[in-house]
């Protein structure tokens, strides 16, 4: 019994930071909130 694979498309995608520069934007900001964030969108 095998399932035949359908193909996924992708229709959102969101920008996040990858990291902190020591003078960048998010550099006061938590990881979590980060991603809380990135979930909300």
């Amino acid at each position: 019994m095998s399932k035949q694979l359908t193909e996924a498309y992708i229709v959102s995608a969101t920008r996040t930071p990858i990291g902190k520069a020591p003078r960048g934007m998010f550099k006061s900001t938590r990881p979590d909130d980060l991603l809380v964030k990135a979930i909300q969108s």
